[in-house]
């Protein structure tokens, strides 16, 4: 398994990200690479350790150590089916709570 460092605190915490997404991929894919992504945590993933992030531009799946955000002082209050849109190009990022 690869590990990519990002440096959370170059990134902009923004709220467009998630309807960009349904923008680019119509609501049900979006809602579907949602859901994948909280199936990649439940199967490889570490309950309190790991989050998954979505990678807008590609629609791309991995796990994030929350660690990792901690570090850069972002207070990240995690819950079950939480979830990180992840725009390199824009430098920005949305943590989303999925619904059931």
């Amino acid at each position: 398994m690869k590990t990519v460092q990002i440096e959370f605190s170059k990134y902009e915490s923004v709220n467009f990200l998630w309807p960009e997404l349904i923008e680019d991929y119509g609501f049900d894919k979006a809602r579907k690479i949602i859901s994948q992504a909280i199936d990649l945590q439940k199967m490889n993933g570490t309950k309190n350790s790991t989050m998954p992030i979505i990678f807008s531009g590609t629609g791309g799946l991995a796990l994030v150590p929350i660690k990792m955000l901690e570090k850069e002082n972002f207070k990240i209050l995690h819950k079950e089916k939480q979830v990180l849109i992840f725009n390199l190009k824009r430098k920005s990022f949305q943590i989303l709570n999925e619904a059931n």
